[in-house]
Order: C-alpha cells, then sequence, then structure tokens
C-alpha cells in the first residue's frame, strides 16, 4: 500500500513540474531580461521536478528497479499525456489513447506484484 504513496508523490509532482516547464519555456530567453512572474514559475517547475528525483531515489531504495521502472516510467508517460490534453491543449488519436491504455494495463498489472 505504502507503493501508492511513492509512486503517486513521484507522478504529481514529475508531471506538474513537466508541465510547468513545458508551458512556460517558450516565453524564456538568454538575451533578454526575465520577468519575476516567469522565473517564479520556472523555479517552481524546476523545484517540482527536483522533488521528484528525489522521491525517485526513496523509490529505488525501496523497491526492485525491474518493477519500479517500468511503475514510474508508465505513470509518468500517463500522466504527462493526460495533463498535456487537459491543460496544454494537446489532442490524441485513436492509436495514441489505445497506446496510453496499454500502459495503464502494464502498470496495473506490475503494481500487483509490488
Amino acid at each position: 500500500m505504502s507503493y501508492f504513496l511513492f509512486f503517486g508523490a513521484y507522478t504529481v509532482l514529475s508531471v506538474s513540474g513537466l508541465a510547468i516547464l513545458k508551458h512556460f519555456l517558450p516565453q524564456f530567453s538568454f538575451f533578454t531580461r526575465v520577468p519575476v512572474r516567469l522565473a517564479a514559475f520556472l523555479a517552481l517547475g524546476a523545484s517540482l521536478y527536483a522533488a521528484s528525483f528525489v522521491t525517485w531515489l526513496l523509490i529505488l531504495r525501496t523497491f526492485p528497479l525491474a518493477t519500479a521502472y517500468p511503475i514510474a516510467v508508465g505513470l509518468t508517460i500517463c500522466g504527462t499525456t493526460i495533463l498535456a490534453v487537459l491543460i496544454l491543449g494537446e489532442t490524441l488519436g485513436p492509436v495514441q489513447i489505445l497506446g496510453i491504455l496499454s500502459i495503464m494495463a502494464g502498470v496495473i498489472l506490475l503494481a500487483r506484484k509490488a
């Protein structure tokens, strides 16, 4: 049951950090002054992503790699895709939807073993 907490935290931190960075990085330039609001959002995204890495280290310490890696990557792929559709306005075709459902089925099967 504790693996839900580890993997849930990892997924939320990683996916939210990636989404924030994806949304705000196009506004960033090395050649112009960065507005405070933009810098704050970029720092938030990077901090969330860094926190996901720390959570990943805890997962590695606790679970076998052969189980942890596919679950973490699968959840991150699915979470990022769902967030990209809901927040960033990206679209999915039928093959992509089938792929996401297949990944989720694999994650569920692996999680049952954990």
